[in-house]
């Protein structure tokens, strides 16, 4: 009887045995079934070689590209149609266990790969490479494009700087000896010829000086960028201060009243800061309605950066022309209606983008205008003095 109970027992571990082998044989097939899915949709190539480097599987995308099924051959042959082994080959450092990706430019038809190899690892201690590969030849392609199109604007950039600066200044002498002749004109001349002489004269004296603002105001923006940057911690209510002194014969001619809340200390180029506000206070006295011009400036801490306010009770904008007018030379008035080159809040744009910021407007025809802009928190301690 004891010897029929142990049989029973062998019996039914045998078949416990059995059971779980099948299990794990089901396992195994639906493990294999789901990887060779995962590597017939992969949109690449995929290779398994052992350390002889012969091909010991590959997929679909593989045998599609090679044209037949290259199974059993050496890797660097039918994948590069080389006869020895790729000179880039990184095989050695998979074998011993590290995954390595890396581009190539293949010799057999010069596309560019992305590849990574990965080890597997087997029951025998052995490991085998499997390499996945994508195509990335018009990647490459739009990056050497775009590296081209980059170094064309970075020379066209620096040629139109180069021609704006050189430009300005030599424009500058010709026109000092024009203005100076014409005013000589005017004093000398004015009522010994006709009324028409007087007023051709005064058209030339004005037209030097509209061009001359034009000279100033293209300088200053071709130099935004061309100047070392001069950046560091910046007393905005000095820079609010020598705006207004700045613009003090504007501010009185016209009765505007410029106040401003408390400012931070911020790190910034506080010569192109002053640039900044002096033309946003222009552009507020420049287009006032029959009301003498009110400016408030303002500022408020909001998250990582500064927030600008430069209110004005002026003519206003109507929100169709709000991009319109940070484009250089666009002008939504006449000069003779309003002065200006149509260049100060391109000024105005370029250097809030130098620092890191934005600037947007808010408006609406007859009702005033605010502009803002930010600027960032640079590591500094920014707090209102």
């Amino acid at each position: 009887m004891n010897e029929l109970g142990e049989l029973r027992k062998q019996i039914a571990a045998l078949k416990e045995k059995k059971d779980t082998s099948d299990i794990i044989g089901k396992a195994l097939k639906e493990s294999e079934a789901h990887y060779r899915a995962i590597v017939e949709a992969f949109d690449g190539l995929i290779y398994i070689c052992s350390q002889d480097y012969r091909i010991k599987f590959m997929n679909r995308q593989f045998i599609e590209r090679t044209g037949y099924d290259a199974t059993g051959e050496l890797c660097y042959k039918a994948l590069h149609d080389l006869d020895s082994i790729c000179p880039w080959c990184v095989n050695e450092r998979v074998f011993k266990g590290e995954t390595v990706r890396w581009e190539v430019q293949s010799p057999k038809d010069n596309h560019w790969y992305y590849i990574v190899n990965t080890p597997i690892y087997h029951t025998d201690g052995t490991i085998s490479k499997q390499a996945m590969i994508l195509d990335i030849t018009e990647i490459k392609k739009a990056e050497e494009e775009l590296k081209r199109l980059s170094e064309e604007l970075a020379r066209s950039n620096a040629a139109l700087k180069d021609f704006a600066y050189i430009a300005s200044h030599d424009l500058k002498k010709p026109l000092q000896t024009i203005e100076s002749f014409s005013k000589l004109l005017a004093r000398r001349y004015k009522g010994k010829l006709d009324a028409k002489a007087d007023e051709f004269i005064s058209y030339i004296v004005e037209g030097v000086q509209r061009l001359q603002m034009l000279i100033k105001d293209l300088l200053e923006y071709s130099q935004i960028e061309t100047k070392a940057k001069n950046i560091k911690p910046t007393d905005f209510s000095f820079i609010v201060e020598e705006a207004m002194s700045n613009m003090k014969t504007a501010i009185d001619e016209s009765n505007a009243v410029v106040t401003y809340n408390k400012m931070p200390t911020i790190m910034s180029d506080p010569q192109q800061m002053i640039s900044l506000f002096q033309n946003l206070i222009d552009n507020a006295i420049n287009f006032r309605s029959n009301k003498a011009p009110r400016v408030r400036i303002s500022a408020e801490r909001k998250g990582d950066e500064w927030v600008f306010a430069i209110r004005d009770n002026g003519i206003g904008i109507d929100p169709k022309d709000f991009e319109k007018i940070f484009v250089m030379f666009q002008r939504l008035h006449g000069s003779t209606d309003y002065p200006g080159t149509g260049i100060g809040l391109s000024i105005c744009k370029k250097i809030v983008e130098r620092h890191g910021g934005r600037i947007w407007l808010e408006s609406e025809t007859a009702k005033g205008s605010t502009f803002y802009f930010t600027i960032p928190d640079r590591q500094y301690p920014l707090k209102p003095h």
